[in-house]
């Protein structure tokens, strides 16, 4: 049992995302409304605002906890694959953020989000705020990447952050177009070329080539 009003709230926080993630995943962003969510978590609207300012703020709290639990799990991966070359680690990242890119409850929220955001300047802030909080945590995968495997970054990590989460987002939404390139390609394609690996591997060509 909770033993104080903190320890209660921190409860209903969770049991309210539990729920909302839960309506999502069933029945699509479009669908849930705060009665729903209150519903399923067995809460009151008024235990929803005294978390939430509104739907769209546990949205956003919902989105950034998937990122941060998905980029945790891919700094693992980094962490836990050092006998893999870079090629194939890099190959692992890619197909698992073209994987969550593909989910489509996450890529409806993401754009649902983003719409709101060009509608509402006091949303945008919040929305900002999350943004910059995926924006640092891509940035310490790319950092793990290059102390991991000793590379030589085109850009500051931070910016190839920025890039990775900005073309992962795209990613999210691009759909199935047929004449697009898969997603764990594109984003396969962007880690080499960030990370330094092409001219890593076109420096070792020329040296092949002098050596014959």
């Amino acid at each position: 049992m909770p033993t104080n009003r903190k320890e209660t709230q921190r409860q209903t926080r969770e049991k309210l995302l539990e729920a909302a993630h839960a309506s999502i995943v069933q029945e699509g962003v479009a669908s849930i409304s705060i009665r729903s969510i209150c519903a399923a978590a067995g809460r009151t609207q008024g235990a929803f605002y005294s978390n939430f300012s509104s739907k769209d703020d546990l949205l956003v709290d919902l989105m950034e906890i998937h990122i941060l639990e998905e980029v945790s799990l891919l700094r693992r991966i980094v962490h836990e694959a050092a006998s893999d070359t870079i090629e194939e680690t890099l190959c692992i990242l890619a197909e698992r953020l073209a994987y969550i890119a593909a989910e489509p409850e996450w890529s409806l929220l993401s754009i649902e989000l983003q719409l709101h955001a060009r509608r509402d300047e006091a949303f945008a802030k919040r929305h900002n705020a999350t943004k910059a909080t995926c924006y640092r945590v891509f940035c310490e995968l790319i950092e793990d990447l290059v102390e991991n495997y000793d590379l030589l970054p085109t850009l500051p990590p931070l910016q190839i952050g920025i890039g990775l989460y900005a073309l992962w987002s795209g990613t999210a939404m691009q759909g199935d177009v047929a004449q697009a390139m898969p997603r764990e390609q594109m984003l396969l394609a962007f880690f080499r070329a960030m990370t330094g690996l092409h001219t890593m591997q076109h420096g070792s060509d020329h040296i092949a080539e002098a050596e014959k």
